[in-house]
């Protein structure tokens, strides 16, 4: 939940991410999630996706396919690693 802290501010309802990933190899995963909000006087917004990540020595790569309301959307996310020795 969103609290509003000033008059401008409004109070609503936020699901930023949840998802579940099963590992199918060492470094490949894939997935499934749900977000979603509801705003002040509106309607709940359903954002369901699929994910899958690939970890390489450069990073892990990530790509989601969600649906939103106006159709659906590809992203692509990139986590940098780094592990000393």
């Amino acid at each position: 939940m969103y609290l509003p802290l000033n008059d401008s501010a409004r109070f609503h309802q936020v699901i930023e991410r949840a998802k579940i990933e099963y590992a199918v190899k060492k470094r490949w995963k894939i997935g499934a999630g749900y977000a979603g909000t509801k705003p002040v006087g509106g309607q709940w917004e359903n954002k369901p996706f699929l994910t899958t990540t690939v970890s390489t020595r450069a990073g892990a790569f990530e790509f989601w396919l969600q649906k939103i309301p106006a159709g659906e959307q590809i992203e692509i996310r990139y986590a940098l690693v780094h592990t000393s020795r």
